[in-house]
């Protein structure tokens, strides 16, 4: 019997959350809930079958796992709902815009028998970072030291209702550093273990009509090894380009987004190595991280981001925006 899997929240990301799982094997059934009608249909369209409860009415009994798209202040509300009656949960990024209940959820996700969880941060699941971690964790270009971030697009294009969004609230999880940058925070964790220390700057420097930083630019190191990083992040230059790179004695890595290219400079060679990876884009990653949830459903590993490594993430980015007055930023 397919698995049936509860969307909540029909917005942009939980149409793209319906699309992935229609393509996960065996396709499951699908439902969306959501206050919007409009948004209701286009889930509809989507294949999904709508319901109008209301998620404190809802029976969650009847569904095998559920995806929590809404906005992020409900993200540890609805996830500790479903785990308290043994649901099986995956929440969108960023776990929260806050602290308030994250211990307890950490707790509810680790408790003995607990369904599984996570956080979908679904650059972990992309083929290109899978095989790069790998690479790094074999030692093949020795110890990586040195770990550098430059991204950037042009988030008005994608979102020209950007002020009208979560994303021109912080208290709604909106802002470059929870909304973006901790998408390749989370990232270079799964390379080079949990960041230590985190320290920068987070600034409005563009973005018309909002409030909120639109740019980022972070200093941190790793915890294993003292490795060094930094990351820049804005999101008005007009490409849409990510460049993640890692340094070593032995080595050098190199990715770059969204062509989902992989280059090697080895120690003692005079030139690049690019290195063949199986092609996929940013949706197939989506795909992935469906699957895998279908998968952890049955029994299979867990989920690559937990709500312990999102909340890790969250702590890094709050104490940044709180160093700089309880949030307020310039």
């Amino acid at each position: 019997m397919p698995k049936r899997i509860l969307i909540v929240g029909a917005g942009g990301i939980g149409l793209k959350h319906i699309r992935a799982f229609n393509g996960v094997e065996p396709r499951p059934k699908l439902f969306a809930i959501d206050p919007r009608t409009e948004s209701l249909e286009r889930a509809a369209e989507l294949g999904a079958e709508t319901l109008h409860a209301g998620w404190d009415s809802l029976d969650l009994s009847q569904f095998d796992g559920v995806v929590i798209c809404a906005p992020a202040p409900l993200h540890v509300p609805m996830a500790a709902r479903c785990l308290r009656e043994d649901i099986p949960v995956l929440s969108e990024k960023p776990l929260s815009h806050a602290w308030d209940g994250v211990e307890d959820l950490i707790e509810l996700s680790e408790a003995p028998g607990a369904p599984p969880s996570g956080v979908a941060y679904v650059r972990r699941y992309h083929p290109v970072h899978r095989r790069a971690a790998e690479l790094i964790a074999s030692g093949e270009l020795g110890e990586m030291l040195v770990c550098r971030v430059n991204a950037g697009q042009p988030f008005t294009t994608y979102r020209p209702d950007y002020r009208e969004i979560y994303y021109a609230r912080r208290d709604m999880g909106g802002g470059c550093l929870l909304d973006c940058a901790s998408h390749y925070i989370d990232l270079v964790q799964s390379y080079l273990g949990p960041i230590g220390e985190l320290n920068g700057i987070a600034r409005h420097l563009a973005l018309e009509g909002v409030e909120v930083e639109d740019a980022v630019a972070l200093s941190f190191d790793f915890s294993r090894n003292g490795a060094l990083g930094t990351m820049n992040i804005n999101q008005f230059q007009p490409p849409n380009e990510g460049i993640l790179e890692f340094a070593g004695e032995g080595g050098f890595l190199r990715i770059i987004e969204p062509e989902f290219r992989r280059q090697v400079f080895r120690k003692g060679s005079t030139d690049w190595e690019n290195v063949d990876t199986e092609q996929a884009d940013y949706l197939e990653a989506m795909r992935r991280q469906a699957q895998a949830f279908v998968d952890a459903i049955d029994g299979g590993p867990a989920l690559l981001t937990s709500i312990r490594d999102a909340a890790h993430t969250l702590r890094l980015c709050l104490k940044l925006l709180d160093a700089r007055g309880s949030g307020a930023l310039e």
